[in-house]
């Protein structure tokens, strides 16, 4: 099969990318570069790159047949969203409609979103199902769900099936910690290492789903793989259905880094922040059939261990620009 992943060269996208390529599958990566990384992709004779923004991608740039499309590419920021609105909605909103107008004109059956668990705001029931009112504190949460919406709308409308993915707190390689766009785990990973204070925004008891990137890419490969009847649409939470809360993150990471003796800073919460998150993962479960290996804790672990060793795959040869 042969398949199309927007934002192919960044964090989540070129762990799917990776997870395609060793199911044997074709992949088209399409990636302006703004904030993926060409080393993150590796060389395969199954894999083209397409350096451009997908919002002014035309049909004539993919020449195969598509089975699927992973839509990935995104300003993944609710800080930055709420400070620079406009651009949030032209790359995430606008971008949206570009992958929908690609599949009609290309006839792509299956249009699998990178959606997010900010659709839902601050809910106080957990563990939050996909039936729980949505109510999203930031431009980003609207975007995506507004994204969802317009998914939807055009799947029964063309007759491509649509997955919406709403994912938790995502973490693993290839996250860069010194990012807005970063996860928690992988900045104060990278603050421990360093011996630096760590700044908390709340009290340090708010809870999040944290689930790890080789996880949530075998639910993308899922969804593009598992039939579904043509025009209609499904929303699922992906997470682990579990919750740690940042002071319980700390001490996970203490036991990986006993020289850090710094302070811990509790400041003022962010505008746009939750206060607690956990999924409830059953529609996932018996819709895709996916189930997650790894807890929050033994991911972390792992996750930690490979940094420390500097094994986060970049020893192998890696895609290059050609003229």
């Amino acid at each position: 099969m042969h398949f199309i992943v927007t934002g192919g060269a960044g964090f989540i996208g070129s762990h799917l990318t990776e997870q395609l390529l060793s199911e044997g599958h074709r992949v088209t990566v399409v990636d302006n570069l703004t904030t993926g990384r060409l080393e993150n992709l590796p060389k395969h004779p199954r894999l083209r790159f397409i350096q451009k923004d997908i919002l002014i991608c035309e049909p004539e740039d993919f020449t195969l047949k598509v089975d699927g499309i992973a839509h990935l590419a995104a300003i993944s920021s609710v800080t930055e969203s709420l400070y620079r609105p406009l651009e949030a909605h032209h790359n995430n909103l606008s971008a949206t409609l570009a992958v929908i107008q690609l599949c009609q004109a290309l006839t792509i059956p299956k249009l699998v979103f990178a959606s997010s668990a900010s659709v839902y705001g601050n809910l106080s029931q957990l563990p939050i199902s996909e039936e729980q009112k949505t109510s999203p504190l930031s431009p980003y949460g609207l975007q995506k769900l507004v994204s969802e919406q317009y998914a939807s709308m055009f799947a029964k409308q063309l007759g491509f099936s649509f997955v919406g993915l709403r994912i938790f707190n995502v973490f693993g390689p290839r996250q860069v910690p010194n990012s807005s766009y970063s996860g928690v785990i992988s900045r104060f990973v990278d603050i421990m290492q360093r011996g630096l204070p760590i700044t908390i925004y709340g009290d340090g008891n708010q809870t999040r789903d944290f689930i790890y990137v080789k996880d949530v890419v075998k639910a993308f490969a899922q969804a593009l793989k598992t039939n579904i009847t043509p025009g209609s649409s499904l929303i699922c939470n992906l997470g682990t259905g579990k919750s740690t809360s940042l002071v319980q993150l700390i001490d996970i990471l203490k036991n990986h880094f006993p020289q850090w003796q710094s302070e811990i800073n509790f400041v003022s919460p962010r505008l746009g922040d939750i206060q607690h998150s956990q999924a409830d993962i059953s529609r996932i479960s018996s819709c895709l059939d996916f189930h997650p290996q790894w807890s929050a804790e033994s991911a972390i672990n792992f996750f930690i261990a490979s940094s420390l060793k500097n094994n986060d795959n970049y020893s192998k040869p890696r895609l290059t620009l050609s003229a």
